[in-house]
C-alpha cells in the first residue's frame, strides 16, 4: 500500500477500528500470543496501516490499554464533577464500577494481563493523574462527613478508593474460580444487586464514626 492510499483514508476511523480490534484480540490471547495480523484481519487493515499509527505490536497494544483505561475513567469523571454526600457518591461509585466490568470483560482480562506483564506498559500511562479527579471528589465528601462526626477521621482516601476497586474487580477478575470456590456466591445477573448491596454494607460501616480503629480502642 502506498503512502498515497494511506493519506487517502479517513486516519481516525483508521486508528478506532485498528484499537477496537486490538482491545478484543489482546483481551483474548494476551499481549504475547496475541499477533498483529489477527488485529487486522479483524479490523479489515493492513499491517502497514498498524504500522504506520502505531509503530509496533507494542504501540498497538499500549493504545487498546489506554482506551481501555479511558473508558473506565470515564465513569469516575461523570461522578468526580457532582458534589454529593459521601453515601450518595459511594453507592454510585460502586454500582457504577459494577456495571462497568460486567459489561466491559475485555478490560478485566487486559488489566490482568498487564499486571502478569508487571505494568510495563501501564507505568507509562500516567493513571495517577487520571484518578485525581474522583480521589478529591471524595476526600471533600468524607472530610464533610467528617465534620459532622459521622466518618472516622483516620480513614486514608486513596487507601479506601484502592479497597472498592479491589472488592469490585476481584468479583470479575476471579469469576470462573469462583464458582468452584463458592457456588452460592458466584457471579451472575441475580447475583448482582446483592453482590452489591453486600459491598456497600462493608464499605459504611467501614467509614461510619465508632467503627474501625475507634472501636477497637474501646
Amino acid at each position: 500500500m502506498t503512502e498515497a492510499v494511506i493519506k487517502h483514508r479517513d486516519p481516525i476511523s483508521s486508528r478506532q477500528k485498528l484499537v477496537e480490534a486490538a482491545v478484543e484480540v489482546f483481551a483474548e490471547h494476551g499481549p504475547h500470543q496475541a499477533t498483529v495480523e489477527e488485529i487486522c484481519r479483524k479490523a479489515g487493515l493492513t499491517k502497514r496501516m498498524a504500522y504506520h499509527y502505531f509503530g509496533s505490536k507494542r504501540g498497538l497494544y499500549a493504545a487498546a490499554l489506554a482506551f481501555v483505561y479511558d473508558q473506565f475513567f470515564s465513569v469516575e469523571i461523570s461522578l468526580s464533577t457532582m458534589m454529593m454526600p459521601a453515601e450518595e457518591l459511594l453507592d454510585k461509585l460502586v454500582r457504577r464500577y459494577y456495571e462497568f466490568l460486567d459489561a466491559n470483560l475485555e478490560f478485566v482480562r487486559l488489566i490482568c494481563y498487564e499486571n502478569l506483564n508487571e505494568g510495563r506498559i501501564a507505568e507509562t500511562l500516567h493513571l495517577k493523574d487520571k484518578k485525581a479527579p474522583i480521589i478529591l471528589a471524595l476526600q471533600l465528601a468524607l472530610e464533610k462527613g467528617q465534620q459532622q462526626d459521622r466518618f472516622r477521621k483516620d480513614i486514608d482516601v486513596t487507601e479506601l478508593l484502592a479497597s472498592i476497586f479491589s472488592l469490585c474487580f476481584f468479583y470479575f477478575a476471579n469469576r470462573h474460580t469462583m464458582r468452584e470456590l463458592f457456588p452460592d456466591a458466584a457471579p451472575s445477573k441475580g447475583r448482582m444487586p446483592g453482590r452489591i448491596q453486600h459491598v456497600l454494607g462493608l464499605l459504611m460501616r467501614g467509614i461510619q464514626e465508632g467503627n474501625g480503629q475507634s472501636q477497637a480502642a474501646k
